[in-house]
């Protein structure tokens, strides 16, 4: 099949590298096939064009992403197990989880799907799902009968889970492995997470691309003023600066997700390491250095009431004494709207111009930076409008305002000295 290619009126299935589709199959049929570059045209069976709703969505897609449909394969006993590898039919497709919960609702099994690579679980009926298959060389195998790669976590190892705004860590969870799932799916443990009737640890399949080794406690007597740290609040451990010293014991520290400060004892605090290519790296050494030298460009925020959360455009006129910089803003102005505002601001409010790059439109559910108000302020598209228009909602507001394309910007974070960006999937 994969030598000779797949022929006009081919049932298949579909999939893609995009975000938000990922991990996803879609059925389709073959409409053409191109030898020569290994292409296909193919026409959706779910998805219909968004320019006329009434006709399935045709595009032509390249042969790594095409496979056959895979056969009806009878579940052992009649139902699926917990912790099988199912596909489940969801938003057009079929996407690939694990089983995490079984229960018989109305004389019907009911199954809950975690999907690990998302953190999502949703609950399916048994026609809903299938038993999840790999088309590997040409034919198709369970799971079990794969080569998986050597177990990354072994039963019991001490670990720690993120906590997740999008594609960035924003809290690490203590837990413990229970066991291995499939491929890199994994059931641990929390230590300080309790379910929601109280009488048990909570429990969770994730993904090891979410999960990393506890990392190392160095003693430290006491510590510095913008060291990297992390905070224990809310069970989980919270990276962010040490803005204040209040005495040795009592630290106020810069949460870098909340964009504010809260006061933390000496016990409550950890200097941040990051893993970097297996091995624990100190934040500080981890962190490319920004060259913070006059005439950079910067922006900057402010813990002022009225301006928190928004980042200013500015240029550093000079550096003042250690990490204080005398800043010129690019839009703001002084009282007297006469020449630009300038302000001696801390090294922790400031970070690099963020990356842009052309988007030529923002999607639903997307996270953006809009220009209002002088300043850059992240919310969510929640309206794509006529004639590039977007309504962009603010949730520490609860507000929607709508804007133009030119004055929105793909949102990302800048942690641990990179540029990350944020998911598509943020809940409003």
């Amino acid at each position: 099949m994969a030598a000779a290619g797949f022929m006009t009126g081919d049932a298949v299935e579909v999939s893609s590298e995009d975000d938000g589709f990922r991990d996803a199959w879609f059925e389709a049929k073959v409409a053409r096939y191109m030898p020569k570059l290994h292409r296909y045209t193919v026409v959706y069976e779910t998805i219909m064009d968004d320019a006329d709703e009434s006709r399935p969505l045709r595009e032509t897609v390249d042969g790594r992403f095409v496979r056959p449909r895979p056969p009806s394969r009878p579940t052992a006993g009649g139902r699926f197990a917990l912790h099988q590898p199912v596909d489940a039919f969801y938003n057009d497709g079929w996407w690939v989880g694990v089983v995490s919960r079984v229960a018989e609702k109305e004389r019907q099994w009911r199954y809950s799907v975690v999907f690990p690579t998302t953190r999502e679980e949703i609950e399916f009926a048994a026609s809903e799902l299938r038993t999840h298959l790999e088309w590997v060389d040409g034919k198709w195998v369970l799971p079990e009968s794969e080569e998986t790669p050597a177990k990354v976590y072994e039963t019991g190892t001490q670990v720690e889970v993120a906590r997740m705004k999008g594609n960035t860590p924003i809290a690490w969870l203590s837990a413990v492995v229970v066991k291995a799932i499939w491929k890199s799916n994994f059931l641990v443990e929390y230590k300080h997470f309790r379910n929601l009737d109280d009488t048990e640890l909570l429990r969770e399949i994730v993904d090891a691309k979410h999960m990393r080794p506890c990392p190392p406690h160095a003693s430290k007597v006491k510590f510095d003023l913008l060291d990297e740290v992390e905070a224990f609040y809310g069970n989980g451990w919270l990276p962010g600066v040490v803005a204040k010293i209040h005495t040795r014991s009592k630290y106020r520290v810069k949460i870098a997700h909340w964009g504010e400060e809260r006061e933390f004892s000496y016990a409550e605090l950890r200097l941040r390491y990051d893993l970097v290519d297996g091995q624990w790296v100190k934040a500080s050494q981890n962190k490319s250095d920004m060259e913070l030298r006059e005439g950079t460009m910067v922006e900057v925020c402010s813990d002022d009431e009225g301006f928190r959360g928004a980042w200013y455009a500015a240029t550093i006129v000079r550096l003042i004494w250690k990490k204080k910089f005398l800043v010129e803003y690019q839009n703001l102005k002084t009282d007297d709207e006469t020449k630009p505002l300038t302000e001696i601001v801390d090294f922790q409010h400031i970070r690099p111009s963020p990356e842009t790059s052309v988007v030529e439109r923002f999607k639903l559910l997307e996270e953006v930076d809009a220009f209002y108000n002088d300043g850059w302020w992240v919310g969510v598209i929640s309206k794509v409008l006529k004639g590039q228009r977007y309504m962009v909602y603010f949730k520490p507001w609860s507000e929607e305002l709508e804007f133009g394309h030119k004055d929105l910007r793909l949102h990302h974070d800048w942690i641990g000295g990179r540029w990350l960006r944020s998911s598509e999937a943020l809940k409003l």
